[in-house]
């Protein structure tokens, strides 16, 4: 008798989304719900979904917790996933720093594990796409004009959110070496700016009054979620191993991103960022950890032409153009709570 074919339904994806309650989780949900190639989405996180299609099976797990990574491979398993998106990680720094670690560290492994128990089986574990961050590089007076993909991680002194995202990526590369078979991708996207986008430098350019480090102006690239999104959809669809900066083109000195929101600088000396900086971060009434401050002095600009190569990555707004688009969409809201 003749093999049975196939049908689309059955050759669809079936894909794992972990940090589904937040910005790139849900957004990319959106976009697969009518995507013929998705055929499943769990969704893993301990907060369900605050929207979900037909296509999403919520899946409430805990990465911090030690039975975590069992509790993924059974799911792995049992619903035959083919593809993991690892997205649970914090967009902005916390004073809880052993939560953080628990969750984006040690969930990666638990992740990680989870896959390399899965491909015990017939059905095995085809893709892993991960999110980072381009601050994995650091912001140091040495760093060249562009940083290129295949630059040695270190870890920033006192960052331990920086530090955090290094070792998953650490952790990640470890996998992909025992693991050949399996297509491992991660995307670290520039800072980035939208209506929905939150982190270090958006909550400060949310703000009228900005402090800054005296004598310090570092250019800046600014990544549009609209394009973020997007990176991490082409990740999805095409079959290219590896690293990946996912920026927008062009740079702007923080000065001029300034001008453009009509902030007013308030230019602190580094060590006086240091001693009340810490001060008011550890009495979380700050929300820039002073770890942060080589951030606001140091060039951290990363060179986006391998993931235009290989992605077929191509932005649509300029550095220029996310910074002017999050400033009216900020502009807009707050007029419509002064109407209020």
């Amino acid at each position: 008798m003749p093999k049975k074919q196939a049908s689309d339904g059955d050759s669809a994806q079936v894909m794992a989304i972990t940090g589904t309650s937040e910005f790139f989780g849900s957004g990319l949900m959106g976009r697969l719900e009518s995507d013929p190639r998705c055929r499943k989405i769990l969704a893993i996180d301990v907060r369900e979904p605050p929207n979900t299609g037909r296509k999403v099976t919520f899946c409430p797990v805990d990465l911090t917790t030690p039975e975590a990574g069992h509790e993924l491979a059974a799911l792995f398993r049992s619903h035959r996933v083919d593809t993991i998106v690892h997205l649970a990680f914090l967009s902005h720094p916390i004073h809880d720093t052993t939560y953080a670690h628990e969750l984006q560290v040690i969930g990666t492994m638990h992740v990680l594990n989870a896959v390399a128990a899965a491909q015990r089986g017939k059905q095995r574990v085809k893709k892993v796409v991960m999110l980072s961050s381009t601050m994995v590089y650091g912001a140091r007076p040495d760093n060249p004009n562009f940083l290129l993909e295949d630059r040695p991680l270190k870890k920033t002194p006192r960052c331990p959110f920086v530090n955090d995202l290094v070792e998953a990526e650490q952790q990640l590369q470890q996998f992909a070496k025992k693991h050949p078979k399996v297509n491992t991708t991660v995307l670290r996207m520039g800072c980035l700016l939208g209506p929905q986008a939150d982190g270090v430098l958006p909550r400060l350019l949310a703000c009228s009054t900005v402090p800054t480090v005296m004598g310090y102006d570092p250019l800046f690239q600014f990544l549009h979620e609209t394009d973020a999104l997007d990176a991490l959809k082409l990740a999805l669809d095409k079959e290219h191993k590896g690293v990946f900066n996912i920026v927008a083109d062009g740079v702007l000195p923080f000065s001029t991103v300034l001008r453009l929101g009509g902030k007013v600088c308030v230019p602190i000396p580094h060590f006086l960022w240091e001693k009340v900086g810490g001060f008011l971060w550890a009495f979380q009434t700050l929300d820039i950890p002073p770890s942060f401050l080589d951030f606001l002095r140091y060039l951290w600009v990363a060179d986006g032409t391998k993931a235009k190569r290989r992605l077929g990555f191509s932005p649509r707004y300029t550095t220029r153009e996310a910074v002017l688009e999050f400033l009216r969409s900020g502009r807009l809201s707050q007029a419509e709570e002064s109407d209020d």
